[in-house]
């Protein structure tokens, strides 16, 4: 199987439906369904569906991670799930102050997830870390502070920070801070950007965080001239990604979920332009997908081939938030694995 990095996977919202169940049996708490294949279906996103519905599925696994068993546990099975699809590298991403609500620290949480992903990892061989997120819709403060315990674990298997949540209603810039205290450690940056909203939004995501890596940017097309199906000009924002290769961390499944179908994703259009380009599952449960699915999706309905994706994970791992000597044996790993 060819080896795969993935840079966007969140953590919350790639439980299995059974470990959910199981869960919520320890901890007595309602579920729509006990039935796996069920509950699977309830918790997959659906365009069109309204917001405050779609935020509920990870709101009711987040009630079930409030200890450090069931994060550590969770973690553990992230990364087997991922190996299992191929996965060599794995940043998982989650909020860990969205897991305080029965006791635990923000250091108890990170620690639980570190030590499940240490625990896949030793497992599958597939070398996993992990970056902390603010949430846009929180206080300033808490992203700062939630930044401030990124940078504490710096090289215990945590390598970055990100900003995900709500990004109609609240700007990048509200949580600059936040980013300051992360680029001063020396942490890795992405930022969610141009999943909901426009150029605009990316835009103040630039100026805000700094990143090399950007959630989504499905909107990005959006400051693009598009004729014949190639991009044959840049608006101001696309410019800036492209010119310092900010890698765009692509979930095409989960545009999907949000309204934008398959085929009218724009990663051909970027691939062509020659923008930084990865595949990412974002949420495996919540948008019921795989890393084997999005590779046949890029593969049968935008035309990518093994070439193609040979340049993207090297591009991919290269993008990576862990230290150059993993970086070095992975990308032996890789050009080996998509020689053939």
């Amino acid at each position: 199987m060819e080896p795969k990095v993935v840079l966007h996977d969140h953590l919350d919202g790639g439980v299995r439906p059974s470990t959910i169940i199981d869960l919520a049996r320890r901890n007595d708490v309602a579920l729509p369904t006990q039935d796996v294949q069920e509950l699977a279906d309830w918790f997959t996103i659906v365009p069109g569906m309204p917001f405050p519905d779609a935020w509920a599925r990870f709101y009711l696994v987040i009630e079930l991670l409030q200890s450090a068993d069931a994060l550590r546990l969770v973690a553990r099975e992230a990364v087997e799930d991922l190996a299992a699809d191929g996965v060599v590298y794995a940043e998982l991403r989650f909020a860990p102050l969205n897991h305080l609500a029965d006791g635990m620290t923000g250091d108890d949480v990170v620690a639980a997830v570190v030590a499940g992903l240490s625990d896949g990892e030793r497992e599958t061989g597939c070398v996993a870390r992990t970056i902390i997120c603010g949430i846009r819709e929180n206080d300033p403060d808490e992203s700062a502070s939630a930044a401030r315990l990124a940078a504490s674990w710096l090289g215990r298997g945590v390598v970055g920070f990100d900003l995900a949540g709500n990004e109609f209603d609240f700007g990048a810039g509200m949580h600059a801070e936040a980013y300051s205290i992360a680029r001063d450690a020396g942490l890795g940056l992405t930022i969610h950007a141009g999943e909901m909203a426009g150029p605009a939004s990316i835009a103040e995501a630039l100026d805000a965080a700094s990143p090399t890596r950007i959630g989504h940017g499905l909107h990005l097309v959006d400051d693009c001239e598009v004729r014949d199906g190639r991009i044959i000009e840049l608006g101001n924002v696309a410019r800036q990604v492209l010119d310092r290769q900010i890698t765009l961390e692509v979930c095409v499944t989960s545009n999907s979920c949000l309204g934008t179908p398959v085929p009218e994703h724009p990663v051909r259009l970027y691939q062509d332009a020659g923008f930084s380009l990865s595949v990412n599952p974002d949420d495996r449960a919540i948008t019921t997908t795989t890393v084997a699915r999005e590779y046949e999706l890029w593969r049968s309905v935008h035309g990518f081939d093994a070439g193609e994706f040979r340049e993207i994970n090297l591009g991919a791992i290269g993008a990576a938030f862990c230290d150059d000597n993993t970086k070095a044996a992975l990308r032996t790993t890789i050009a080996r694995g998509w020689a053939g």
